[in-house]
């Protein structure tokens, strides 16, 4: 069974949609991306989709790619600093010649970070003291809610990938919510022989075709946020479908699964942060 990321997207945003009447006069929600990334503008074009559906003024910032670290963060403390500015992301991945992420992810104010992912909201939300949660782990809670039926608590889980977007604050979520928490990294040899034990897998590796139907248990729930392009140039997610009908797995495609409710859960944490800060 497929699930329809953008059905389920335009739910939550219908139940935003009346919520943005509450923003202040000018409000602002700013993005900056360094370079030309394809896959970075293409996930801002769907912010920008979004934010204009929503009533939201979305303010885009392209900088160079040649830009310094220490630049790149006076630039976000700049753009991210005027009181109308009421929520502010950073697009990720950085070029390679910025290493220091965290450090420039810091500059964005934790009272603006709609994305969580300064070390200020991060700690946040790891000691369970913030009013928002990482897209990611807004997105995840989201699809279990609606398609997993079974008890939570007696489920096994994999979660493929340790980055700090997808498995690392997804692995922390769900360490204290699931029977069993499996975790595989780029070292981990055993993922295709372990897989078939999970009820649920997560996965945001980003590399296409990973693993399949083949590996995994009857009445599986794949949740993909893998996202890049497979051998023939189109965009394929970690998870490989064939044979998924036989198997009675329901799965995120991709595009069109794990996307959509991203980018509709980054503008639910806009509009929490605000609540907040009236």
């Amino acid at each position: 069974m497929i699930i329809d990321g953008k059905i389920i997207a335009s739910e939550l945003l219908a139940e935003l949609r009346p919520k943005t009447s509450g923003l202040p006069a000018g409000a602002y929600f700013g993005a900056v991306v360094v370079g030309e990334d394809p896959a970075s503008l293409n996930f801002l074009k769907q912010k920008e989709k979004v934010a204009h559906e929503l009533g939201v003024d979305f303010r885009l910032y392209k900088l160079p790619p040649n830009i310094t670290t220490d630049d790149l963060r006076r630039e976000i403390s700049r753009l991210a600093g005027p009181k109308n500015c009421r929520g502010f992301i950073v697009q990720l991945p950085l070029p390679e010649n910025l290493s220091n992420k965290h450090y420039i992810l810091n500059a964005v104010p934790k009272e603006k970070d709609a994305d969580c992912l300064s070390e200020a909201a991060l700690g946040a939300f790891y000691t369970d003291r913030h009013i928002i949660v990482p897209p990611a782990v807004a997105a995840l809670e989201e699809i279990l809610g609606r398609k997993y039926k079974k008890d939570l608590r007696q489920a096994t889980v994999a979660v493929i990938g340790a980055g700090i977007l997808i498995g690392r604050p997804i692995g922390f979520w769900l360490q204290n919510r699931v029977a069993e928490l499996m975790v595989f990294d780029s070292k981990s040899r055993n993922l295709h022989e372990r897989l078939i034990e999970a009820d649920i897998v997560v996965s945001g590796a980003g590399f296409p075709g990973l693993f399949s139907a083949k590996h995994l248990t009857k009445g599986a729930l794949v949740v993909d946020f893998g996202y890049s392009k497979g051998a023939n140039g189109k965009l394929a997610g970690d998870f490989d479908p064939a044979g998924a009908d036989e198997k009675n797995i329901a799965y995120t495609k991709t595009p069109g699964g794990t996307g959509p409710i991203l980018v509709a859960q980054l503008f639910g944490n806009y509009l929490k942060l605000n609540a907040l800060r009236e």
